[in-house]
């Protein structure tokens, strides 16, 4: 997934980038006053997994020059899943990092999890050992980073994955994972940059202060403050319609002060009721009646995790395609009979038993890595690497793919090359296809 952490401080005096190896990730940190840091998370993708899961427990800056190491900066450990974070940010934390100069970073890691595809047929999902190589990784940054109180800046530790995580047997019968990360820093811009954007949060109320609203999310509590042009979906019209307990989906951006504001709010669910995310492994019924999903995360965070998720379908349930900033146009069809095993959904239901009664059911863009063919300004190819969990899944080893408004080409995509794309896939009958909404290296 992609799988960064993002430490967006209101403070760092610099814009630079820079890759590093190391381990790491954060967990929840309450947001205090309007100068302050956000920690992320994201990942490079790693495709035979279809889960990876690393608890930490703390995280500390390692200070430089006179400033003094910082105290752990994690209020409570924290549960990262990377494979679903595939190209994107989630936001782990706000806090407040003392001004200073620090040279790098120090993680401690307590456990894992680790799902991989087996070789029944059909192929379905399973839990295996995950080991980690050190509970504690230490990280020295190529350059010292500077925090102050006059800018905010974020700071991205990218997960490899791939270099991450080494599955041992053929089928794989456990894992061992050696964190490293890619790390990169950049200025939070007044201007609704990339580096601000806060894409896809999802938590319950907990605050109501208009203009502001506070959400606690399975790793962090954010406040987000709201303006005129903040925009409210799914029944709500404006903040006085929310309420404290529901979950939400919040969409923002960092403000140059360290603040959130959120440009789009929609209401998932009451406090009663659940969202789970995850991949199909399983679909009952033409038109489907059943889905079943494993699970990669959810709206209740629980200690626990199933490996797989039930999710019935009924007439009153609705099919919601998730195309964010794409401008697709028309696009395939998703509903009950056009789904499938291999996409990655979202499921939100007004209560939370097994299985879960789904009110509606969201397509959720996911990653894919493969070799580039039949290259064109409007679309290409993709011919999927032998290990991938959703081909196993899918039963299909070519994916078309659709380049189109609001694709972020970080590449161009060229034939005989490997790439990353990340984006919304469809199925009908046994076709598969995609709309791109990132085409990157696959690094």
């Amino acid at each position: 997934m992609k799988r960064v952490l993002a430490i967006t401080a209101v403070a760092l005096v610099f814009a630079m980038s820079f890759a590093l190896v190391g381990c790491g990730s954060s967990n929840n940190i309450l947001n205090a006053g309007a100068a302050n840091t956000t920690i992320s998370t994201g990942d490079g993708t790693l495709d035979s997994l279809v889960k990876c899961e690393v608890h930490f427990s703390a995280l500390t800056l390692t200070g430089s020059g006179g400033t003094a190491t910082t105290a752990n900066l994690l209020s409570k450990p924290a549960e990262v899943e990377f494979v679903h974070q595939a190209g994107t940010f989630e936001p782990l934390a706000v806090l407040n990092i003392p001004p200073g100069t620090y040279s790098g970073a120090t993680f401690t890691a307590t456990s894992a999890e680790v799902v991989v595809m087996n070789t029944a047929v059909p192929p379905a999902p399973v839990s295996i050992p995950a080991t980690l190589s050190a509970s504690t990784v230490s990280v020295t940054f190529p350059a010292p980073i500077t925090i102050s109180n006059t800018t905010s800046s974020q700071i991205n530790f990218d997960m490899d994955l791939a270099g991450s995580v080494t599955l041992n047997g053929a089928p794989p019968t456990s894992a061992t994972i050696a964190p490293k990360f890619n790390v990169t820093t950049s200025t939070v811009a007044n201007n609704g940059s990339e580096d601000g954007e806060i894409d896809d949060v999802h938590g319950a109320v907990t605050a109501i202060n208009a203009p502001n609203f506070t959400i606690q999310t399975a790793q962090s509590t954010i406040t987000f403050a709201t303006d005129a042009n903040t925009k409210f979906n799914n029944g709500i019209t404006s903040l006085s319609s929310l309420k404290v307990g529901d979950i939400v989906e919040v969409d923002g951006m960092s403000k140059p002060d360290g603040s959130k504001l959120a440009t789009k709010i929609e209401v998932e669910e009451s406090s009663s009721g659940k969202e789970a995310e995850g991949v199909i492994t399983a679909v009952t019924g033409a038109p489907a009646t059943q889905v079943t999903f494993a699970h990669q995360v959810d709206s209740s965070n629980p200690a626990s995790a199933p490996l797989t998720v039930d999710a019935t379908i009924g007439a009153s349930t609705q099919f919601i395609v998730r195309a964010d900033k794409l401008n697709p146009g028309s696009t395939p069809a998703f509903d009950a009979s056009h789904i499938g095993k291999g996409q990655r959904i979202e499921v939100d239901a007004s209560g939370s038993t097994s299985p879960l009664a789904a009110d509606k059911i969201k397509l959720r863009e996911q990653a894919l890595i493969g070799t580039v063919s039949a290259a064109t300004a409007s679309g290409f190819t993709l011919t999927l690497n032998s290990g991938s969990a959703f081909a196993a899944l899918s039963g299909t080893t070519t994916v078309s793919v659709s380049i189109v408004s609001g694709t972020n080409l970080k590449v161009t995509p060229a034939n005989a090359a490997t790439v990353r794309v990340r984006g919304l896939v469809f199925v009908n009958g046994a076709a598969y296809s995609m709309v791109a909404a990132r085409v990157d290296n696959n690094n």
